[in-house]
């Protein structure tokens, strides 16, 4: 037991004495309440020690009131209908265009004064100098003599004057409706109804312009043998070349019929003509001028149309086939139909 209060050590060691349990007084509410029951005395009041006199006494610090450093939002004054801050005014682009300017003028003058006036005054270089090639060949042969062109000869022949088609002149007084150029004489049938015409008028009238092959007009003699087979009538009579014309006439229900104009050279003699004329062209008749047979012809007939003179009419056994003739002035009218007749005397006043 005695050991108890020493702590052992080492070997050869003395063993040391453990410390001696310190008196502490624990005070609780639990000891004074235990006291106060038990009629022991009052608990002691806590007396703070004084100070000792040579410790410095620590003067109070004094209370400093510290501002309110915490951040507030600051509240701003918004009235509706209030007139919004002015926007700060744009610069100027004034002077970044003018720098613009400026160095496009700068980069235009440089260019000049190296691609223009530098090459003028200051290009003195001397051409650069071929290098000199010693011939290899010291005889060399003569190259074939050149046959230089000679002047071209002048040739004596006159070229053949250029054929011009002769222009039409239209014997109507009145214009026709339309115009066509052929160069086959038309005969009255299938032909003439499958024609296609420059107008889709109906009625109207078109003027037929025939020419040969090479572009001439065709001469009236030979229209006038087409049509009628009458040679005699050609050479016995004479007719003006250029006063000869063909006549399509399409009625209002496009009936179409075939007619001709051929005007006497001149008016000498005018009513001894056309006796003449009549008893040739009732004589050998028209059968020509149609592409099928009309059939036998009937009785030739007068009457009196307006505007013209010796009008005369055939009828034949088919129907549908008629021929009318008569004079206006020196021109000698025929016509397949009674209608493009009176038309064509119409356009001749």
């Amino acid at each position: 037991m005695a050991n108890e209060n020493f702590i052992g050590t080492g070997e050869g060691e003395s063993p040391l004495m453990k410390p001696a349990a310190p008196n502490v007084d624990m005070r609780t509410m639990n000891s004074d309440m235990q006291s106060i029951n038990t009629g022991g005395p009052a608990p002691k009041p806590y007396i703070p020690q004084a100070a000792p006199e040579n410790m410095a006494v620590i003067p109070p610090v004094p209370n400093v009131s510290v501002p309110d450093q915490s951040f507030q939002i600051p509240q701003a004054d918004i009235t509706l209908g209030s007139p919004m801050p002015e926007m700060p005014a744009k610069k100027n682009s004034k002077g970044i265009f003018t720098a613009i300017i400026v160095f496009i003028a700068v980069v235009g003058l440089a260019a000049l004064g190296y691609f223009v006036i530098y090459p003028i005054f200051f290009s003195n270089t001397a051409a650069p100098v071929a290098p000199v090639v010693e011939n290899a060949n010291p005889n060399p042969e003569p190259l074939p003599p050149v046959n230089e062109p000679g002047p071209a000869p002048v040739s004596n022949s006159i070229p053949e004057a250029i054929s011009t088609a002769p222009a039409h002149v239209s014997i109507l007084t009145i214009p026709a409706d339309s115009k066509l150029e052929l160069n086959t004489v038309l005969k009255y049938g299938p032909v003439l109804s499958n024609l296609t015409l420059n107008t889709i008028a109906s009625p109207s009238l078109t003027e037929i312009i025939y020419r040969d092959s090479n572009g001439n007009l065709l001469k009236t003699a030979d229209i006038i043998k087409n049509v009628l087979k009458l040679e005699a009538l050609a050479f016995n009579y004479q007719f003006n070349e250029e006063g000869a014309a063909g006549i399509i006439y399409n009625d209002s229900k496009n009936v179409r019929s075939l007619g001709f104009v051929f005007q006497l050279a001149d008016n000498t003699d005018l009513e001894t003509k056309i006796s003449g004329l009549q008893s040739f062209i009732e004589k050998f008749g028209f059968s020509e001028i149609f592409s099928s047979n009309p059939g036998v012809e009937k009785a030739w007939k007068s009457s009196q149309i307006s505007g013209a003179s010796n009008h005369r009419y055939l009828t034949f056994e088919n129907p549908g086939f008629t021929i009318d003739y008569g004079w206006v002035g020196n021109k000698l009218v025929i016509s397949t139909s009674f209608d493009g007749f009176k038309e064509i005397i119409k356009r001749l006043q």
